[in-house]
C-alpha cells in the first residue's frame, strides 16, 4: 500500500510538473507572439510616420483672368489641354493642381456686366483655400471706353490686398498682359489698345505688384514683337499658349526653390 501510494504521489507530481511546463511553455508562445504584434505595430506605425513626412505637398493654383486665360482661341477641346493652365499643369506635375477661373471678355475696373468681379469667381477663390494665385487681366481694360489709368491702378491694388487676406494667405502673381497686334487692316481686334498695354497699363501691374509684395510676371515682353505666337493678334496659338505657360511654370520653380510658399 505505502509503495502504491508512493507510485501515485510520483505520478501525480510528473503530471503536476508537466502541466506546469506546458503552461510555462504556452505563457512564452504567447508572449512571443505579442511581442512580434507589437513590433508589427510599432513598424507600421513608423512606416506610416515616414510615409507621412516624405509625402510631397499638393500645391493648388487658380488662374484668374480675361479670354487670354480662359484659352480663347482654341476649340473646346483644344482649351482642355492646350490653354495656358492646362499646359502649366503639364509642366509643373503632380505637385500641382491648376484651375482655370478665366472668363472672356472680363476686365479688371469695375466695367458694367464686364468686371471680373461680378463674375463669381472671386467668390469662389476665396471659399477655397488656393496657394498661388496668378491673375491677368488689363487687355480688355485698354479699350477706350474703359481705360483710367488712376482707377486701374486704384482697384488693381485693392484687388490683390483682397486676395491676399483670404485665410490661406496665397501667394499672388500679377501678370503684364502679352502684346496686342493688329490684323490686316491695321487694327487690333475689339478696340483693345496696345499702347496703353506696353505703357500705362504695364507699368501699373508692375508697380501694383511692387506696392502689394505680389510677385510680377511681364508677359508683354516675352511676347513683344512676335505676332506669330497669336492667332488673331490677341489671342495666342498654342505655340504662344505653351510660351505662356513655360515663362510661368519657370517662375514658380524659382520661387518655390527659394522658399515663397513654404
Amino acid at each position: 500500500m505505502i509503495e502504491g501510494e508512493k507510485l501515485r504521489g510520483g505520478k501525480m507530481k510528473e503530471e503536476r510538473k508537466n502541466r506546469i511546463f506546458i503552461t510555462k511553455k504556452w505563457v512564452n508562445v504567447l508572449a512571443v507572439c505579442l511581442l512580434f504584434a507589437i513590433l508589427f505595430r510599432n513598424t507600421e506605425t513608423l512606416q506610416e510616420a515616414v510615409d507621412a513626412g516624405t509625402k510631397e505637398r499638393i500645391y493648388q493654383i487658380y488662374c484668374l483672368g480675361d479670354s487670354i486665360t480662359y484659352g480663347s482661341g482654341l476649340s473646346e477641346e483644344e482649351r482642355v489641354t492646350a490653354s495656358y493652365p492646362a499646359m502649366l499643369a503639364q509642366l509643373l506635375g503632380a505637385r500641382y493642381t491648376v484651375v482655370n477661373y478665366g472668363v472672356p471678355g472680363a476686365t479688371l475696373q469695375d466695367a458694367p456686366e464686364k468686371s471680373y468681379r461680378n463674375t463669381g469667381y472671386l467668390d469662389i477663390t476665396e471659399m477655397q483655400s488656393p496657394d498661388i494665385l496668378i491673375v491677368m487681366l488689363g487687355t480688355n481694360d485698354s479699350k477706350a471706353a474703359y481705360w483710367s489709368a488712376d482707377a486701374y491702378r486704384e482697384q488693381y491694388a485693392a484687388l490683390v490686398r483682397e486676395l491676399q487676406d483670404i485665410p490661406c494667405h496665397p501667394y499672388v502673381y500679377l501678370m503684364a498682359p502679352p502684346e496686342a497686334f493688329p490684323l490686316e487692316d491695321g487694327k487690333i481686334i475689339y478696340g483693345i489698345d496696345n499702347v496703353v498695354i506696353q505703357g500705362e497699363l504695364r507699368e501699373a501691374v508692375r508697380a501694383v505688384a511692387e506696392e502689394t509684395g505680389a510677385g510680377f510676371i511681364d508677359l508683354y515682353g516675352v511676347t513683344e514683337n512676335h505676332p506669330e505666337y497669336f492667332k488673331d493678334g490677341v489671342h495666342p496659338n498654342e505655340t504662344g499658349y505653351a510660351l505662356l505657360a513655360e515663362t510661368v511654370a519657370e517662375r514658380i520653380r524659382q520661387d518655390r526653390e527659394a522658399g515663397a510658399y513654404e
